[in-house]
């Protein structure tokens, strides 16, 4: 085994982004209220920790839900495709810091989903 590239899998994550995301529907634009994420549970929720390029990548599959927003919908009769979660893997990478830690960002390719267009996009982006 190759002990500058460490294996790992990824579990337990959870998110949520209380200030949500604009969705437009039938030409309207409606607040999604808080967005939550959570990890599907996969085999390929994994990543790589390549010390001898100071990189990690990981593989992250997705659900993210709108629960106010699906709630609202689903009081108007909506079909519930429209508030079923959106699902998405997320592939990402990072630099590893002297620290050890990393922050990952990258595209998270969205599965096709009726409230989804095609030009929706998302993505993580980097932080610290």
């Amino acid at each position: 085994m190759n002990r500058s590239r460490l294996p790992f899998r990824v579990t337990g994550l959870r998110a949520t982004v209380p200030d949500g995301v604009p969705v437009r529907w039938q030409g309207r634009e409606l607040d999604s209220g808080p967005l939550t994420i959570e990890l599907e549970d996969d085999p390929g929720n994994q990543g790589v920790l390549d010390y001898h390029r100071r990189n990690a990548r990981a593989t992250f599959h997705v659900r993210m839900g709108f629960p106010e927003l699906a709630a609202s919908l689903a009081a108007l009769g909506v079909d519930p495709a429209l508030t079923a979660p959106v699902r998405g893997v997320l592939r990402s990478e990072g630099d590893i810091l002297d620290d050890h830690s990393f922050a990952l960002s990258g595209p998270c390719e969205l599965l096709p989903h009726e409230l989804a267009g095609d030009r929706t996009a998302a993505s993580v982006l980097p932080g610290h």
